[in-house]
């Protein structure tokens, strides 16, 4: 596939890890979202209510593909302030915004695939994000793998609704399901829970997406501050799926090894 690359950038290290593989990409921030563009790179200011204004941006620039990468939350949309585009839009828009994040992004791709861009996946423009079948860190208990299975099928239960992609299993107990706040708030959360909920066991952190989503979308991603998280909350392990990016794997591992946790990677069908 050839055509210029625009990524459009949310928060984290994803959108920097893409662009130091595909330097010749557009890097598009969003007005309210705040994300460093890279060393020497002037990105492309956008806003939510002026798309219209974005597509011509991109078609001058030559785009053709576009990436969306790093976290965004749910914007707050002002009708007086929407161009044209934006406004011929809003009823599609407000149609979807009650409904779970894949339906929302569906339609943020066939918008942008409208106006004549192809959207594509991180991993198809960073191939090396996404992390195989694989272990690390330390041996797994036949506990972890109990609370890892327990996760694993409440995850494919709950895909069906477009509500979580991560849960928190220990001792046989879920402690948290990750719900539109995010996982930084569910292991908060389950940072909280009393020790005599978890049975006696550390307990895993489950991540994997949701049976049908948009991959091009919306790829799971943890890094260097969920291993940490993850550790705060007092949590033993991390079960993942084959296919989810990791972000700075030597950071990850050097970080199991401090906080003794462990990372399963499962292949899709296990």
């Amino acid at each position: 596939m050839t055509g210029r690359l625009a990524i459009i950038a949310g928060t984290g290290s994803l959108p920097q890890e893409i662009a130091a593989a595909n330097p010749d990409a557009l890097f598009v921030t969003i007005k309210g979202v705040e994300v460093a563009a890279p060393a020497g790179v002037t990105p492309v200011e956008a806003s939510y209510e002026k798309l219209g204004a974005l597509f011509k941006a991109m078609r001058s620039e030559g785009v053709s593909r576009v990436v969306f990468a790093g976290k965004v939350d749910r914007p707050k949309l002002n009708p007086l302030r929407m161009d044209r585009v934006t406004m011929g839009l809003f009823p599609r828009v407000k149609a979807v915004l009650g409904k779970g994040d894949d339906a929302l992004l569906r339609l943020v791709a066939e918008v942008f695939e409208e106006q004549g861009f192809t959207v594509v996946g991180a991993t198809e423009v960073t191939a090396a994000l996404a992390i195989e079948a694989s272990h690390a860190g330390r041996a797994t208990s036949a506990q972890d793998r109990a609370d890892a299975d327990r996760g694993w099928s409440l995850l494919e239960v709950l895909a069906g609704e477009d509500v979580a992609q991560a849960v928190v299993f220990a001792g046989g107990q879920c402690l948290g399901i990750e719900s539109i706040q995010g996982t930084d708030a569910l292991l908060k959360f389950v940072g909280d829970t009393p020790e005599h909920l978890k049975q006696g066991a550390r307990g895993v952190f489950v991540k994997r997406p949701k049976r049908g989503q948009d991959g091009r979308m919306d790829i799971p991603t943890i890094g260097p501050d969920t291993v940490r998280a993850v550790a705060d909350a007092g949590l033993g392990g991390i079960v993942l799926q084959e296919g989810v990016i990791v972000l700075e794997r030597d950071k990850v591992e050097a970080l199991l090894a401090t906080h003794d946790l462990f990372l399963d990677v499962r292949g899709d069908r296990a």
